[in-house]
């Protein structure tokens, strides 16, 4: 029992340890709070805002909308924070293992203008002298003002520090300036009239003269707003010169400044304006490369560049304008004629060029082969020059060229037409050969090697006419069938090669020659009629007189010299060998014929 006492004593310490370490945990520690860049104020433009902690790897959570981020809430941050108005962020950085930075915040106010000056008393004009105060409704905003006409600028303006003391006629001109941020300019003219001398007819006479100097140079093109403003104040001095004096001389005054101003910015602004219309037509001729087709004229031409440019550096406006146009006018004037010279030429080129292809695409060549080098060689020549920049030369070679062209093409149609009128002549003549031919070839009657006898057909001249008239309708038509075709100039007959369509096919060849003719294409119809011709001659080597039937005469046996020489047959005996040739398949030996042989009788 006292064992068990010991040892439940020593399980009770052991537990007493371990849940009572002897050393005690330290406080954590924690992350620094966030910082803004830019730090938080009052800017013109929007803002990129980066946010950092300087404990390595804390997030960093942040708002925008006034609520305070934590651990768990707000946006993470992950790039630069953009503020285009005016906003506040509230961030707060943590890590773990660490406790939670204290929640930093920072305004940035985006103001796009500060409050412009106003004048008391506003500007008028004031029987003696003046204070006058300036303020912006802008609080904080630095004021700056000039009372000699120009414009305010922090740097070189007076900075205002109390009202101004006005005692002679005068314009204020003022800005208020508040960081990066700046007002618009307001100024107020006061005029002090007590004890001013009136304006005199010269002073208006010197404002009138700035303006029409200003005019002069086109101001009222080039710098509108000046010119105008100037005109105004003219307008508005000459109106004052006996109410208000001393208001009427400063009008005039500010007159012959903007007027002044007006012509300076003018001129530049001609000078830059007159350079680039002279470029741009040097330029043009470059283009037309008019300095190498007629390099005299571009050097006279563009010499007024450079003229232009001197007059304006010697303040000769008149001048250097004058000579400025005129060196357009000369520029434009050789531009056009260049280009319509040039168009001139390339035309003959092209037309040159054309008829060629059409001497190549009608074969007229072989009608005339001594113009084909004529032409050949001008048009070589003429294009040369072109690419030479010889433009006279071009003009001339290319023009004649274009003329021997013309000339190759009628003098070749007239030898094509003389040799198409023999070639027809010649076919027109051979279609006639072959129909007579034809129609006596169908009177006749034929027997095949096979012995098949072909009576005879009685073609008539009426028939064949008739089939002239049906194939040049067809000719017509385009629509009749092609029944042999003439390939590599030799005749493919497409029907059957048998000896009894032997005349057919010879008709029908005729019939293709009678198309090719009506087409005009004579040698070609040749080529079909003299076909058909020789299909007409195998034809006729199978016609027969007649068929014998070989007798057995005792006393006067058969033989054929005999037959030959019967008066019904040839009333010839040497002609038998006709016979023995015309029936070798069945006589083997012309001397062995024997009765009842049935012989083909060919004729003489």
């Amino acid at each position: 029992m006292a064992r068990l006492t010991r040892l439940a004593f020593l399980l009770a310490l052991v537990i007493l340890l371990v849940a009572c370490p002897s050393t005690p945990k330290p406080p954590e520690q924690a992350v620094a709070a966030p910082t803004f860049s830019p730090a938080e104020g009052t800017f013109n433009a929007a803002q990129s805002v980066t946010i950092s902690s300087a404990t390595d790897g804390a997030e960093i959570r942040y708002t925008t909308d006034g609520s305070t981020p934590s651990a768990t809430s707000g946006t993470v941050y992950s790039s630069p924070v953009t503020v285009s108005a005016t906003t506040t962020i509230h961030a707060i950085a943590t890590k773990k293992g660490m406790s939670d930075s204290p929640v930093a915040s920072a305004t940035f106010t985006i103001s796009e203008k500060v409050a412009d000056v106003q004048f008391d008393p506003p500007a008028g004009s004031f029987e003696s002298s003046t204070t006058v105060t300036l303020t912006s409704a802008t609080d904080g905003a630095d004021i700056y003002y000039t009372t000699d006409g120009s414009t305010p600028d922090p740097k070189s303006a007076s900075k205002y520090s109390g009202p101004i003391s006005v005692t002679e006629s005068q314009t204020i001109t003022a800005l208020a300036v508040m960081g990066p941020l700046a007002s618009g300019i307001t100024s107020a003219a006061y005029t002090i009239s007590a004890g001013v001398a009136p304006v005199t007819d010269d002073e208006i006479a010197q404002a009138r003269d700035a303006l029409a100097r200003a005019r002069e140079v086109d101001a009222d093109y080039f710098d509108p707003d000046n010119y105008d403003s100037a005109r105004q104040l003219l307008d508005d001095g000459v109106s004052m010169r006996t109410s208000d004096p001393a208001g009427a001389r400063l009008k005039l005054g500010e007159s012959k400044e903007k007027a002044g101003t007006a012509f300076d910015n003018s001129v530049q602004k001609a000078a830059a304006v007159m350079a680039a219309n002279l470029e741009a037509a040097r330029q043009r001729l470059l283009a037309l490369e008019a300095d190498k087709f007629l390099p005299e004229d571009f050097q006279k031409a563009t010499a007024g560049i450079d003229e232009s440019a001197s007059r304006f550096q010697d303040k000769d406006y008149a001048g250097a304008r004058a000579r400025g146009y005129q060196a357009l006018k000369d520029m434009t004037d050789l531009a056009n004629r260049l280009e319509t010279r040039l168009a001139a030429v390339k035309s003959l080129k092209y037309e040159t060029e054309q008829l060629m292809k059409q001497a190549e695409a009608e074969e007229l060549y072989q009608y005339a082969p001594d113009q084909r080098d004529k032409v050949l060689a001008l048009y070589t020549k003429g294009v040369d020059s072109l690419q030479g920049y010889r433009l006279d030369d071009a003009e001339e070679n290319l023009g004649a060229a274009r003329e021997a062209a013309r000339d190759t093409i009628r003098i070749a149609r007239e030898a094509r037409d003389s040799s198409q009128a023999a070639s027809k002549e010649k076919a027109e003549a051979m279609q006639q050969q072959v129909m007579n031919n034809l129609v006596e070839a169908s009177k006749l009657t034929v027997v095949t090697d096979d012995g098949t006898v072909i009576k005879p057909q009685n073609w008539s001249d009426d028939d064949f006419l008739k089939e002239v008239d049906r194939l040049m309708q067809e000719e017509q038509n385009k629509s009749s069938p092609q029944s042999v075709r003439i390939q590599d100039g030799a005749t493919v007959v497409l029907a059957d090669d048998s000896t009894v369509s032997l005349l057919q096919q010879a008709r029908d060849l005729w019939s293709q020659g009678l198309k090719e003719k009506a087409a005009g294409n004579y040698a070609k119809a040749m080529d079909y009629f003299t076909e058909a011709q020789r299909y007409i001659e195998i034809y006729k080597s199978y016609a027969v007189k007649g068929v014998y039937t070989v007798r057995l005469i005792p006393d006067r046996r058969d033989c054929l010299w005999r037959i030959a020489e019967y008066a019904d047959i040839y009333g010839d005996p040497y002609k038998w060998p006709n016979i023995w040739r015309r029936n070798r398949k069945l006589i083997q030996n012309p001397d062995l014929i024997y009765p009842g042989w049935q012989l083909v009788i060919p004729p003489q």
